[in-house]
């Protein structure tokens, strides 16, 4: 008896909840903390994040400050989504420990964290406030019978309401097609969204996303060996690159072009680019029947990185 008694006490029972299976107690003492430090978040209030900061996390008490800044008036007020939350006690192992969303679904993530007490919470979130959906990781440890934020990591989770693999699908499908740019543009897009808490998310599908980004770069750029010279267009203009930009009204891919013509002579370029955009879609197969858009970026020169000077382009509609 004596003996099952100290087997017993030696051991240490690990426990995780996600989302509903918390205990409604903890779950409510851990929303108040959190809302106190989006709420920092949204109003560039540094003293309501540093407040609940654990006496590790203060030693990045300028990083936090200079995220913040940055933020400075880019999040909204209620457009704050809980996407998941962990509750875990004497879950680590050597003091890491990781949270899953799953194993199987399209969206499944692993969150490995460094985890120093007993009982840890982990808290995703994003704002659904703009078309780049800023992620956020909350990790709080209890010290005693205090909460603390251990760990503070911000992202981007989703781009016009599509996470990594969303991205990734529709990169797919127009590499299936043989639409290799728009898959170009696409599956850079899922590349940028594989790591909205950085290096401590990992999607499920992230290896698959990956090689197809390698795949498709490689085929690309062995089918459409830049720069290109337009030999259609009376000017020759050169395309030396094309990828995804951001305007307002969403992603569309952007195509720089070197001309001989004056950048001063608008007209002209004008007259240049409608012949180009006539003549995009036997260029590169589907562009012009895949996206609303196209963007068009005429340059003296391929550019080295360390221009200066006001840049400008024609935007063109494909219907």
């Amino acid at each position: 008896m004596s003996l099952l008694a100290v087997l017993l006490t030696a051991c240490t029972f690990s426990e995780t909840k996600k989302d509903n299976q918390i205990d409604p107690q903890i779950k409510a003492q851990l929303h108040t903390l959190n809302n106190q430090v989006v709420e920092g978040l949204i109003n560039n209030k540094p003293e309501n994040v540093l407040a609940v900061c654990s006496d590790k996390l203060l030693e990045k008490k300028r990083d936090i400050k200079i995220l913040m800044q940055a933020l400075n008036g880019n999040l909204k007020d209620n457009s704050f989504k809980i996407l998941n939350e962990y509750y875990q006690k004497n879950a680590a192992k050597k003091n890491l420990a990781e949270v899953t969303s799953g194993t199987t679904g399209k969206h499944d993530y692993t969150i490995r964290y460094e985890s120093l007490y007993k009982e840890m919470y982990v808290m995703v979130g994003y704002f659904k406030d703009s078309m780049n959906q800023k992620s956020f990781t909350f990790i709080y440890g209890k010290q005693g019978n205090v909460w603390k934020l251990n760990i503070l990591q911000a992202g981007i989770y989703k781009i016009m309401n599509k996470d990594a693999y969303d991205w990734y699908a529709i990169a797919k499908s127009d590499y299936e097609r043989g639409y290799l740019i728009d898959a170009l543009c696409n599956i850079g897009l899922a590349a940028q969204l594989l790591k909205p808490a950085n290096h401590l998310w990992q999607y499920q599908k992230e290896k698959e996303i990956e090689a197809l980004e390698q795949k498709i770069t490689k085929e690309t750029y062995k089918k459409y060996p830049f720069p290109l010279t337009v030999t259609d267009v009376k000017t020759k203009p050169v395309i030396f690159r094309v990828y995804s930009q951001a305007i307002p009204e969403g992603y569309f891919p952007v195509i720089l072009y070197t001309t001989t013509i004056d950048l001063q002579d608008v007209p002209a370029l004008a007259r240049e680019c409608d012949e180009i955009h006539e003549n995009i879609g036997k260029i590169f197969k589907g562009i012009n029947t895949n996206n609303k858009l196209i963007l068009y970026r005429p340059l003296k020169t391929i550019p080295t990185g360390t221009e200066t000077g006001k840049q400008f382009g024609f935007k063109k509609n494909t219907n």
